[in-house]
């Protein structure tokens, strides 16, 4: 699906396919990592199997630089230095760049070997994470949110929220909990855009869905 010139993939990636840069947000990578130093015996995949879907859009694309709108590490703190030597051989192997905006799970980004910046802008889209004010002016692509459509038991997907300033964009780790948007009123005018196997199908205006 195509919302201004972003193309938005089932892959839970946005993709500027003139500019060649995919934006992405909520990886939480390490996540099992933090789960078993809790004491529960889960497998741990490398970053390189956490990252397929990422690598079939870089691909299918032709990316070149990969945008993070936050919470790249589920706890920035812990074995990042492990971490960020598999994402920094990862971006060699696949020909891109990273540059990460960080979130409220990035703790101790200070001295990343990754390039880390407070925010960066495409044209008159600010990417952010979103847990913040929102002070900019223009429109913003962020994450944090994590949006989830849930009809009913059974029935539900990850999706983007879309409106002509702002595309909420789905967690990248099929671990983040999703946040069901029907029960927040304060997307109604939103757009909902709903990851549905490998397409992505808009559903039209959230505050409509109910009645349709």
């Amino acid at each position: 699906m195509i919302w201004e010139h972003w193309l938005l993939t089932p892959q839970r990636v946005a993709v500027d396919l003139q500019r060649a840069v995919a934006v992405v947000a909520d990886l939480h990578l390490g996540y099992d990592r933090v789960r078993r130093r809790g004491g529960e015996a889960i497998p741990m995949p490398s970053v390189a199997d956490e990252l397929i879907p990422l690598a079939h859009v870089v691909h299918q694309h032709a990316v070149r630089e990969i945008v993070v709108a936050g919470d790249l590490f589920e706890d920035g703190r812990h074995a990042r230095a492990e971490m960020e030597e598999q994402l920094l051989a990862w971006a060699t192997e696949h020909g891109v760049h990273w540059r990460v905006v960080p979130g409220n799970h990035d703790r101790g980004l200070a001295n990343s070997r990754l390039e880390v910046v407070a925010r960066i802008s495409i044209d008159d889209w600010h990417i952010v994470h979103g847990d913040g004010p929102a002070t900019l002016d223009g429109k913003i692509i962020q994450g944090h949110e994590h949006p989830c459509l849930r009809l009913r038991p059974g029935v539900e997907g990850p999706c983007y929220l879309l409106s002509d300033a702002q595309v909420i964009l789905p967690a990248y780790s099929a671990n983040a909990a999703g946040v069901n948007v029907l029960t927040q009123p304060r997307w109604r005018r939103h757009r909902v855009a709903v990851i549905a196997g490998d397409t992505v199908l808009d559903f039209g205006p959230l505050g409509d869905l109910s009645g349709r």
